[in-house]
């Protein structure tokens, strides 16, 4: 049983909370994002209930967590889940002091070098058995002394593994040599890794998908 003063400490908490809510940084279909009490961090809340996202709170919370160990993603700080499930929310690093959004349209795409980069890091994840999908601009964030991206929002995200994590490898792959402007790769990489898929030959398909991300993550400039 919590003790009288936990419960107050609680009670207090949450009101704070409620008004730093009533202001948020930023509101989706599924989820709100506001200033924690805690200073240096946010908190993503959901609006609903986690069994009817596609995620629940706890499991896009663990992705997001792979993604913080690359360096690629804001650093998860707590877990709070509430009976029923309505009201979950991560809690995590608040990285806007160093990072800016880039594109006119924040459900546009990154495009260029941004792009590049992105895929790149979508590749990292997929070697980490991670598929993130949702990528447009207003989910990616970029260092503003170097423009190194930074991933937010895991809420569509799987766990991928044998021709399911080639595929996800394959397409940032794919996907990052059309934005380096070298699209006849693009198609001769993507057509090769699905031949082989379709024959069955997943280890074969691996082996070129990883070959193929090798070269994109040297790709530092585009003209």
């Amino acid at each position: 049983m919590r003790k009288a003063g936990d419960l107050i400490s609680e009670y207090l908490r949450e009101g704070r909370l409620a008004e730093k809510r009533s202001s948020p940084i930023g509101t989706g279909a599924n989820g709100v994002v506001f200033d924690s009490d805690v200073t240096g961090n946010v908190i993503k809340q959901r609006l609903g209930d986690d069994q009817y996202d596609y995620n629940t709170t706890k499991q896009e919370a663990d992705l997001q967590a792979i993604a913080a160990e690359l360096g690629i993603a804001p650093k998860v700080a707590a877990v709070e889940t509430f009976p029923g499930g309505v009201g979950n929310r991560i809690e995590m690093a608040d990285i806007r002091p160093n990072f800016e959004t880039h594109g006119a349209s924040y459900r546009g795409f990154p495009q260029g070098i941004d792009a590049v980069r992105v895929n790149q890091q979508l590749g990292q994840l997929a070697l980490k058995g991670v598929d993130l999908a949702d990528r447009h601009n207003g989910n990616v964030l970029y260092n503003k002394m170097t423009g190194r991206p930074h991933q937010i929002d895991f809420g569509i995200a799987d766990r991928v593994s044998g021709a399911d994590q080639v595929q996800a490898l394959a397409e940032a792959t794919a996907n990052g040599f059309t934005a380096a402007g070298i699209e006849d790769v693009a198609d001769i990489y993507r057509a090769t890794v699905y031949d082989l898929l379709a024959g069955g030959d997943v280890d074969d398909a691996m082996d070129i998908a990883k070959q193929g991300f090798s070269r994109l993550q040297k790709i530092k400039h585009i003209v």
